[in-house]
């Protein structure tokens, strides 16, 4: 008679066990008395061992600040209450609450794997991720009806602010180890692009900016000085072409301002000439009330800034007179065969050039206006930052010779 084979079988490292039937490899642990396995995804030995030690250690920290095993985040229902309660302890503008309000329902209408509150967040692999991406951009129905037919697929930001929620709402998963690893992670080779391509986006890994260098970008605002001679539909006569010029310069520093300052557009709108103070600027924060700052005057924007101020009256002027200067920038663009910019994008690239121009993400997220520290600089600008320490390290030369240096040997 044969000896049966049992279910789980130690393989090894202490904790690692081999289910039998399923080929499977887990982690089994304990914490405050509950005793669990957890699977590792996996069927090959060396990678298990691998994500075991890791998830020894992430348990090992969870001990330590008194983390607990809670059925009540195994479910997406459950996950989501926990981030909601987090978020609604941030301080935010009210814009930015019916912001997230809007991506949460949108993520829980368009659920397709059975009913979103009961859902298992162990269940959530990367291919549910990209079913679910697929059906916001090509599927999912508007609230709101246009003709007789409703409008079907949001654009790429608008999906991956969803899918942000979920990616959040697993993060939570993994601190309560509910899973072993986020699908969303970049760590983890199950990730192929979960976010939806769009503009500025690599599709490997998420949003990769796709800014213009120093160069191309003085290209620009030289071009949105200048009004062109005529277009298809348009010849401007003699009084027409100075009020044209005018609008150019007063849109052109206005593009120059929010690159050299790092203001959003909102905030540049309700900045006056008295908020210059010489060698530093007081900016008006106008998402929330962290946003609000004082910041340095650079070279850039004290040339620019002065420019404006020479055509204001009055520290209650306001500085810019022109909403945003988005249309002009995409004629700009256009003119010289160059990816068409946002207004945010100036935001980006004041940043860009602060990382390297070797500022650190701690003053440069304090010059943008963010209260987390540099916690979202570091996200978004955190591949700029490591090429501009790349670019830095080939530089450094062991071998070159120290001038007039003295030979230490007797």
């Amino acid at each position: 008679m044969s000896e049966k084979i049992p279910t789980w079988q130690p393989s090894g490292p202490e904790g690692l066990y081999l289910n039998t039937r399923s080929g499977m490899y887990y982690s089994r642990y304990q914490m405050n008395g509950a005793r669990t396995f957890r699977s590792l995804k996996t069927k090959v030995f060396t990678v298990a061992k691998l994500k075991h030690a890791k998830r020894e250690l992430e348990v090992e920290k969870d001990r330590q600040r008194g983390a607990t095993l809670d059925s009540n985040h195994r479910t997406l229902g459950g996950l989501l209450a926990e981030v909601k309660a987090r978020l609604d302890a941030i301080p935010v503008a009210e814009n930015t609450k019916i912001a997230r309000a809007g991506n949460i329902e949108r993520l829980r209408s368009n659920w397709q794997r059975g009913n979103f509150d009961t859902f298992q967040a162990r269940n959530v692999t990367a291919d549910v991720v990209a079913e679910l991406r697929e059906h916001l951009l090509h599927k999912a129905e508007w609230k709101w009806k246009f003709g007789k037919s409703k409008r079907r697929g949001f654009k790429p930001p608008v999906v991956n602010q969803t899918l942000w929620v979920l990616r959040v709402m697993l993060d939570v998963a993994v601190e309560k180890l509910v899973l072993i690893e986020n699908p969303f992670s970049v760590s983890t080779t199950l990730r192929q692009g979960l976010y939806a391509k769009g503009r500025g986006q690599s599709g490997k890994g998420g949003s990769r900016l796709q800014l213009p260098d120093r160069a191309d970008m003085l290209r620009i605002f030289a071009e949105m000085r200048r009004v062109p001679e005529e277009s298809d539909t348009f010849s401007p006569n003699p009084e027409q072409r100075v009020y044209l010029e005018m609008m150019a310069t007063e849109m052109a520093d206005h593009a120059e301002l929010l690159a050299y300052s790092g203001m959003r557009k909102e905030e540049a709108t309700k900045s006056t000439v008295g908020d210059d103070h010489g060698d530093e600027f007081n900016i008006w924060g106008t998402k929330s009330a962290s946003a609000e700052r004082t910041i340095p005057v650079n070279a850039a924007l004290r040339t620019v800034l002065d420019r404006i101020k020479s055509r204001r009256v009055g520290p209650k002027t306001k500085l810019v007179i022109m909403a945003e200067p988005r249309t002009a920038m995409r004629r700009a663009c256009e003119r010289l065969n160059l990816v068409p910019l946002r207004n945010h994008d100036l935001r980006h690239f004041f940043a860009s050039v602060c990382i390297a121009s070797g500022v650190d993400i701690p003053t440069i997220s304090r010059w943008l206006g963010h209260a987390d520290g540099g916690a979202l600089a570091m996200k978004t600008y955190g591949h700029l930052l490591k090429d501009h320490s790349q670019a830095a390290a080939k530089k450094v030369d062991f071998n070159a010779p120290r001038v007039g240096a003295q030979s230490s040997v007797a």
